[in-house]
């Protein structure tokens, strides 16, 4: 997919989520699947490759049994200690990323080649956390920023139970929100609800059934 652009045969645009984290990514991604487009999910597929045994073998041959929950299977949590905190965390995180990311790789493009395939389809959409470090944004038509204030962001984050260590820890992970916002072509407000939120998309969608800026 690498330097590739995905637009579909019969005009289907593929649009990439980008935003900082707790900004509500995966919302608009739900919202725009309820409006009629078809979501890649990079995070199910994340969860998909956590249950491949070959990389559970990986990860437990270099962590130990510390990361497996009660019912042996990955303990999600377990793991995002080990890839966003402590001294070697960004040396971690590469090499779970090296496991995880091929695999979610091939599965958006079968996603992407069954979207192409589709004359009725008129909006598929990418929900990648990573879509830029990743490299998956060369498979995108448009780029869509999700433009949240930093304090509304930290309490969205706080809801899910996390410390203000835990989600500078994320960010500091991921590409700064001047560079993504800087590489979308589009910028949806998500700052007040989720009904304001779905009346601007659908509002940028318009009768066409395709984003607008």
């Amino acid at each position: 997919m690498a330097g590739e652009k995905a637009r579909g045969r019969a005009g289907t645009i593929v649009v990439g989520i980008l935003g900082g984290v707790g900004s509500g990514k995966s919302l608009v991604a739900e919202q725009l699947r309820q409006m009629g487009a078809e979501v890649f999910s990079a995070d199910e597929a994340g969860h998909r490759a956590l249950d491949d045994p070959a990389i559970t073998g990986e990860l437990v041959a270099r962590w130990g049994d510390t990361i497996l929950a009660a019912d042996g299977r990955l303990d999600r949590q377990a793991i995002a200690e080990r890839v966003f905190q402590g001294p070697d965390a960004e040396r971690e995180l590469e090499f779970l990323e090296q496991l995880t990311h091929p695999r979610i790789g091939r599965e958006m493009k079968v996603f992407l080649d069954q979207v192409r395939q589709r004359d009725d389809l008129r909006l598929a959409v990418i929900d990648a956390a990573l879509l830029l470090e990743a490299g998956w944004d060369t498979a995108c038509d448009e780029l869509l920023f999700v433009a949240v204030d930093d304090e509304i962001r930290w309490k969205r984050c706080q809801q899910r139970g996390w410390s203000r260590q835990q989600w500078e820890a994320r960010e500091a992970s991921q590409q700064s929100l001047d560079e993504k916002r800087a590489r979308a072509s589009l910028v949806i407000d998500n700052n007040s609800d989720e009904t304001a939120l779905r009346s601007r998309l659908q509002e940028k969608l318009g009768e066409t059934g395709k984003l607008d800026s």
